[in-house]
């Protein structure tokens, strides 16, 4: 595959830049239909800006209280204040913690490192696939598994649960990378502006953030940068980690129409689904930085739950932000009053103005006791016996605060009261009775994001020719892409054991059966359908479970060496029977009468 067919930014890294001159005399690039596109996407990017400003102000108020360093009030360039404490909101950390916890189980139990969750197959269930088909899709599986795992996929992933159970939404970029061969992005809130198409699914992506000028010549390429970025960058030193804002938009590829209505405007060429541009923000340019066609739609949004044709999700975050601002509220009060009651405000005569007082142990306040009145006393005393409340009143505010990001679901099996389940089947009733609330956002999930994730990354490796070549049995045959979730697995493994326990009966009844002469009612139970039924729920290999064809050609074989045998068995008996049969005498004997061949031996 030639460079020539990638973006610039899908080469990007230390070696690209390296080998980046220090002064290009070439003109920038400048297009004809430029200046026409880039009013366009400006006019766009301000028009999504507009609708989403009542969603910027709710992830304000989110990030403060529970995720702050994954969020920008406003993307500027050069702000100089990256370094400065975001998290003074927050008192009590138990919705931060309480996220990670619900992100770590998310992760874990869709997009896992660590064990398969997805699995190829055919669009057409009904058709029985070859053992050449069944070995192509476990070899492709094989391989986008060994991808997503060298890429930075599963890092991403992490941090796109957290961002989607408290702003409710995460774009993810996947672009073809020639080192890893696949490489995500993840935009945080208020960098990103969304848009739906009819069917309610995100269809449009434009987002604004800030690079160094040394950052945007590494990914664009020296050649297709503006004249300005160019000075910077042959300026060198300080010049070069001066940052500019970015626009990026991903798009459907839909004609636009000339000012003057006399034709169109093809951004990229027709053959193209879907169209990217990357451009600095408000300058227009001689061209943009980079313009790229795409067959398939290059990212893809997790939402946790959709309005109505609301581009953006809801999620728990929104769900507990009144519980936890009233949890920040509490806190404090609750440190004021332990404050009060160990540090109360004091009260003093008048006389003792500009005279040295403290409330410290071990020191002194010399004060009047004259007509006894008190010198030195606490303008008011909190009495302890309202602490335990307030303490009763915050836990509960924390309970539920856990329960609105399911801590209670993920910490099951930790956090279980009584007697510990011992048994396969109860662990896994439990498991699957406690996924029912968060089937909604899984199979959503897996909609918008696992699928077409990874028919992204089948696409991308069979552009870099990493797949072997589909067996005949394949060809014209839609793929699909079965995500083994939580819920599946408890499901699957529920089944598993219900089938292990009926067979487990079945033979257990069939030896008393045999026993009393009553019919088998093993009868009942296909064997065969039922170890493949638990093979496939166990997501088991084909290398590991034979095909029927195979397991139908073994019983044959082996049906052949038990006739064998028996033949080898009784034919000793044979032929001594034969040999002896050889050596009697036809005329003589029981034989010779069976025959009659019996010789007279009376007299006439």
């Amino acid at each position: 595959m030639l460079l020539d067919d990638f973006a610039h930014y899908e080469i990007s890294g230390a070696d690209t830049l390296a080998k980046q001159p220090a002064i290009i005399k070439a003109d920038p690039p400048e297009g004809r239909d430029w200046p026409w596109i880039f009013a366009q996407l400006e006019s766009k990017l301000a028009g999504l800006r507009d609708y989403r400003i009542s969603w910027w102000l709710y992830y304000a108020e989110l990030a403060s209280y529970i995720l702050p360093r994954r969020y920008h009030f406003l993307v500027v360039a050069d702000t100089m204040i990256k370094g400065i404490p975001l998290n003074n909101a927050i008192i009590d950390s138990t919705a931060t913690l309480a996220m990670q916890t619900c992100a770590a189980g998310m992760w874990s139990g869709l997009t896992p490192p660590t064990r398969p969750w997805f699995k190829m197959g055919v669009a057409i269930d009904w058709i029985d696939l070859d053992d050449a088909a069944k070995a192509w899709l476990e070899d492709a599986e094989r391989v986008i598994y060994y991808v997503l795992a060298q890429s930075n996929f599963y890092n991403t992933m992490a941090q796109a649960f957290q961002d989607v159970s408290v702003f409710g939404t995460a774009p993810i970029i996947m672009y073809e990378d020639t080192e890893t061969v696949i490489r995500c992005y993840l935009p945080c809130a208020g960098e990103y502006y969304l848009a739906i198409g009819s069917r309610l699914s995100v269809d449009t992506l434009y987002r604004e953030f800030v690079l160094t000028v040394k950052q945007i010549v590494d990914m664009f390429g020296l050649e297709n940068c503006p004249e300005n970025v160019r000075n910077l960058w042959r300026t060198g030193g300080a010049s070069q980690e001066f940052e500019m804002t970015v626009a990026h938009a991903i798009e459907p590829n839909y004609a636009m129409a000339m000012p003057d209505g006399s034709g169109k405007i093809n951004v990229v060429s027709g053959h193209f689904t879907w169209r990217e541009l990357y451009w600095l923000k408000g300058q227009n340019t001689q061209g943009e930085l980079s313009r790229k066609g795409f067959n398939g739609c290059p990212f893809f949004v997790a939402r946790w739950s959709t309005v109505s044709n609301d581009p953006y999700g809801r999620s728990p975050g929104m769900d507990c932000l009144g519980d936890t601002k009233q949890l920040q509220l509490e806190t404090r009060r609750k440190g004021e009053f332990i404050e009060k009651l160990v540090r109360p405000p004091m009260g003093a005569n008048v006389e003792m103005k500009n005279e040295p007082s403290s409330i410290q142990p071990g020191n002194i306040t010399y004060t009047s006791t004259e007509g006894g009145k008190k010198g030195f006393w606490p303008l008011f005393e909190v009495s302890p016996s309202a602490l335990p409340p307030m303490v009763e009143d915050i836990k509960e505010i924390q309970i539920r605060i856990e329960k609105c990001f399911f801590v209670d679901l993920f910490m099951a099996i930790t956090n279980m009261e009584g007697v510990q389940p011992r048994n396969e089947l109860e662990l896994t009733k439990r498991d699957l009775e406690r996924l029912q609330a968060l089937g909604p956002f899984v199979n959503l999930f897996i909609t918008e994001v696992a699928s077409p994730a990874v028919m992204r990354a089948l696409d991308i490796c069979t552009r870099r020719r990493l797949l072997k070549p589909k067996p005949p049995s394949l060809a014209g045959l839609p793929l699909k892409i079965d995500v083994i979730s939580m819920m599946k697995i408890a499901q699957a493994a529920s089944a598993n054991t219900g089938i292990a326990s009926v067979v487990a009966q079945a033979m257990q009844m069939s030896q008393g059966a045999k026993e009393s002469g009553a019919p088998d009612p093993l009868d009942n139970i296909d064997l065969d359908e039922a170890i493949r039924i638990m093979g496939e729920n166990g997501q088991v290999t084909s290398k590991v479970m034979r095909g029927a064809n195979a397991v139908n050609q073994m019983r044959a074989a082996r049906a052949k060496q038990q006739q064998a045998a028996q033949a080898a068995q009784f034919a000793p008996a044979a032929v001594q029977a034969a040999s002896t049969l050889s050596k009697t005498d036809p005329t003589s004997g029981a034989l010779g009468a069976l025959l009659g061949n019996q010789q007279s031996t009376g007299s006439a």
